[in-house]
C-alpha cells in the first residue's frame, strides 16, 4: 500500500479501467478506490467488515484481501490536522490494524485506546464535544456518505434505524444550538416505551374497571365469610389459638400477595426479553436481508451496509436487553427470601391447626378459614394489579409531564434554530442555484411523531420543482455538504473539514465540474471515488487527483 495525501479540494480516486469496443467493459470493482473511503472510516471507529466483507450477504467475503490485512499486520494510520497549510498545527494520528487481542493496535497520538472509548475520544479530541449524544458515529455519517441510507438521503443520515430523539440531537448539534437536555430525553422515551408496554400487558388481561368490580365482588364475600366466622360459639383457650393463627394467616396474606406481585414483575420482565431476544436480526435468514435481496433486484446499483445495520440493530436490541432484565437478580433474591417466609409460617399455620382440631366445630370453621384464605389470596392479586397499574400511570404522567417542560425548553429556540437554518439556507440555495439553476432550501419543524406525545425537531430539504432524480440527488447532497462547511465556519460549529461521497458517476459532468468550484472556494477537503471514463476532461489532471487504480495496479497490490 501507498501514502495517501489528500490536498485542500476536490481529490478524485481514479478507476483508470477503460471500456474496450467490441467487448465488456472490463470491471472497475475491486481495485480498491471505495476501499480508500471506508479505511478511513475504520480509523475513525468504523467496522473493518466493510474492507473484505460484501454489504449485503455476509458469508461472501473476500478471503484474499482479509488474509493480505491480517498475515501482513497491516497497520492504517489517519491524520488529521487542523490546517493543512501549518505544518505545526494540532495533529491528531489514528492507528488501527485488523488483529485481536494483544496483537490488536488502536492508537490515539500513540495512546492506546479501548474499542468502547473510541467514539467518545474521537469526539472529544476533533470536535470537542462531551456529551453523550450525538455519538461521533452519527456526527461522522455526514461526511462519509457511502452506505446507501447516506447516499440517497441528504440529511436522514442515520437510516430507518434513527430515534426521533437521536436525528433531533444530531439536527440541532448540527445547527450549533445547545441541546444538554438531549441524553435526559433520550433515557425519558426509553423509561416510557418501557412503561408502555407493562400497562398494555396489565390490560391486556383485565381493564381497570373490571378489576374494581371484581375487587368488590372478592370483598364482600370475605366480609360474608368474617361474619359467619365470628358467630362460632368456641371457649376462650380456643379463641386465642384462633387469633394466632389468624396473626400467622394474615402473615401469609401478605406473602401471598407479595409473591404475586414478585413474580408478576419477574414474568412481565421474562417475557420483555423473550420478545426483544425475537428481534434479534438473524443474519442469514432475517427479513432485512431478504428485503435487501429484494431491493437489489429493483434496484442493482444499490448499496446497503447491511453488517453494519444489523449490527446497529443488533446493539440496541442488546441495550434494551439490558436495561429491561436489571432489576431480574434483585427480583429473584426478594422471590427466594418471600418463598423461604412462606414456607416458615405455613409450618407455623399447621400447628395451630392441629392445636384447633381438637376443639368442637373445628371442620366446620376450617371450611370457612379455607374459602377466607383463598378469597384473600385472590384478593392480594387483584390489588397487585390494580396498584401495579395505578403505578404505571403515575410513572407515565410523570414522564410526559417532563417530556413536556424539555420540548418547551427546546420549542423556545425555534427562533435561534429557524435564523440558523436561513444562515445555512445563504449557502446552500446560492450553491444549488450556481449548480442546476434553481434553489433548495432546508426548513425545520417541530412536530409530533408517529404514536407519540413528544414532539421532534425535523429537517427538510426542497426545491421549487419539487422532487430531483438520481444525478440531481447526489448533486444536492454534495452541495448540501459543502454548504454546511461553510456555515459551519461562519457560525463556528465544530465540523469536520473533510467529505467523502461514493458513486458520483450518476452526476452529469457541468455538475461536477460546478462542484469541483463551490469545493475550491470551502475550506475542505473532498474526496471522490470516480471512473476515469466518467471524469470530465477538463478535470482529469494531476492536481485533482490523489489516487489513481486500475485492475493492473489495486489498492492494496495483491
Amino acid at each position: 500500500m501507498e501514502s495517501i495525501k489528500p490536498r485542500q479540494g476536490i481529490n478524485f480516486i481514479v478507476d483508470e479501467t477503460k471500456s474496450s469496443e467490441g467487448s465488456e467493459k472490463q470491471s472497475g470493482n475491486n481495485i480498491g478506490k471505495t476501499t480508500v473511503i471506508r479505511l478511513i472510516n475504520f480509523c475513525l471507529g468504523g467496522s473493518d467488515k466493510g474492507i473484505y466483507q460484501s454489504k449485503e450477504f455476509k458469508n461472501n467475503l473476500n478471503e484474499e484481501v482479509k488474509a493480505f490485512l491480517i498475515d501482513n499486520g497491516v497497520v492504517i494510520t489517519l491524520q488529521l490536522r487542523d490546517d493543512l497549510d501549518d505544518p505545526f498545527s494540532r495533529q491528531i494520528e489514528i492507528r488501527r490494524n485488523f488483529l485481536s487481542n494483544r496483537k490488536k493496535i488502536l492508537e490515539i497520538n500513540e495512546q492506546t485506546v479501548k474499542v468502547k472509548d473510541l467514539d467518545s475520544e474521537l469526539k472529544r479530541l476533533i470536535l470537542g464535544y462531551e456529551e453523550d449524544k450525538p455519538t461521533f458515529k452519527q456526527l461522522k455519517a455526514k461526511n462519509i456518505r457511502d452506505e446507501a441510507e447516506r447516499l440517497e438521503n441528504t440529511v436522514r443520515v442515520l437510516g430507518n434505524f434513527g430515534k426521533p430523539e437521536e436525528y433531533e440531537a444530531l439536527y440541532l448539534f448540527w445547527l450549533g444550538v445547545n441541546y444538554p437536555s438531549a441524553e435526559k430525553k433520550r433515557s425519558l422515551l426509553e423509561e416510557k416505551r418501557i412503561e408502555d408496554t407493562l400497562y398494555k400487558r396489565l390490560i391486556s388481561d383485565n381493564s381497570e374497571s373490571k378489576i374494581q368490580q371484581f375487587l368488590n365482588i372478592v370483598e364482600r364475600d370475605i366480609e360474608q365469610l368474617e361474619k359467619k366466622k365470628h358467630n362460632f360459639n368456641i371457649n376462650e383457650d380456643y379463641e386465642n389459638d384462633l387469633k394466632s393463627l389468624n396473626k400467622v394467616r394474615a402473615r401469609l396474606n401478605s406473602l401471598y400477595a407479595k409473591q404475586s406481585q414478585l413474580s408478576l414483575r419477574k414474568e412481565l420482565i421474562e417475557e420483555s426479553r423473550v420478545e426483544l431476544e425475537r428481534d434479534i436480526a438473524n443474519e442469514e435468514i432475517s427479513q432485512i436481508a431478504e428485503l435487501y435481496s429484494q431491493a437489489k433486484v429493483i434496484i442493482p446499483d444499490l448499496q446497503k451496509s447491511y453488517e453494519d445495520i444489523v449490527a446497529f440493530h443488533n446493539q440496541m436490541i442488546s441495550e434494551k436487553i439490558h436495561y429491561v432484565t436489571e432489576e431480574l437478580p434483585s427480583l429473584r433474591e426478594q422471590l427466594i427470601k418471600t418463598v423461604s417466609d412462606i414456607q416458615l409460617n405455613l409450618s407455623k399455620e399447621q400447628q395451630f391447626v392441629d392445636s384447633l382440631q381438637k376443639a368442637d366445630a373445628v371442620d366446620e370453621l376450617q371450611v370457612i378459614i379455607t374459602e377466607l384464605n383463598g378469597m384473600y389470596e385472590q384478593k392480594g392479586r387483584l390489588e397487585e394489579k390494580s396498584d401495579q397499574l395505578q403505578k404505571t400511570k403515575a410513572i407515565l404522567t410523570r414522564i410526559e409531564k417532563d417530556l413536556s417542560v424539555i420540548d418547551a425548553s427546546i420549542f423556545s429556540l425555534n427562533d435561534l434554530i429557524q435564523e440558523r437554518v436561513s444562515s445555512f439556507n445563504g449557502f446552500f440555495s446560492d450553491i444549488s442555484q450556481r449548480l442546476y439553476g434553481e434553489k433548495f432550501a432546508m426548513s425545520a419543524t417541530f412536530e409530533k411523531a408517529k404514536k407519540s406525545e413528544s414532539s421532534f425537531y425535523k429537517l427538510y430539504i426542497d426545491s421549487l420543482n419539487g422532487q430531483t432524480g438520481t444525478g440531481k440527488k447526489k448533486g444536492e447532497i454534495a452541495a448540501f455538504d459543502i454548504a454546511y462547511v461553510k456555515f459551519s465556519d461562519k457560525e463556528q460549529i465544530p465540523n469536520l473539514h473533510f467529505i467523502l461521497h461514493d458513486q458520483m458517476e450518476v452526476v452529469d459532468d457541468n455538475q461536477i465540474i460546478g462542484l469541483v468550484r463551490e469545493v475550491i472556494d470551502a475550506n475542505c477537503q473532498f474526496v471522490v471515488p470516480i471512473l476515469r471514463d466518467k471524469l470530465p476532461d477538463e478535470l482529469d489532471k494531476p492536481e485533482y487527483r490523489a489516487l489513481a487504480l486500475s485492475q493492473n495496479d489495486k489498492l492494496f497490490r495483491i
